[in-house]
């Protein structure tokens, strides 16, 4: 039995990523080799869409270049994450496209600047219900 016969997913990432991997070209994803891929994510300008702070809080827009839905249903390659909120809270939203994760990472600024850090939490466990 060969080699590839014989590996496993923890063995070669490849294998579990395949079909899976993407990058961008100018804002819209394209699937990429494995090899692609690295060399694309090495760069913080790739994967970094909009970081803005916002009194103690951080939110963060970045392309993973992996389709987290992996396969079923509609891709999701963007992720918006906001540090610095309560333990109990750690949202994280993930997207289809660029226009939608820039979208959320807008709206969510644009709440914590008007409403602040308590009204973002509250709307957070609402929809964490």
């Amino acid at each position: 039995m060969s080699n590839t016969e014989n590996d496993t997913f923890a063995d070669n990432p490849e294998n579990l990523l395949k079909g899976h991997l993407y990058r961008l070209s100018g804002k819209k994803p394209v699937p990429c080799s494995f090899e692609e891929y690295i060399t694309f994510m090495k760069s913080a300008a790739n994967r970094i869409i909009e970081q803005t702070q916002v009194d103690d809080l951080l939110v963060s827009t970045i392309f993973t270049g992996i389709d987290h839905a992996f396969g079923a249903g509609e891709k999701r390659l963007f992720e918006t994450k906001v540090f610095g909120l309560p333990d109990d809270i750690q949202p994280r939203w993930r997207f289809a496209t660029w226009n939608q994760a820039v979208r959320e990472h807008r709206r969510l600024v644009a709440t914590l600047e008007s409403r602040g850090k308590e009204a973002l939490a509250e709307e957070i466990r609402k929809r964490q219900e």
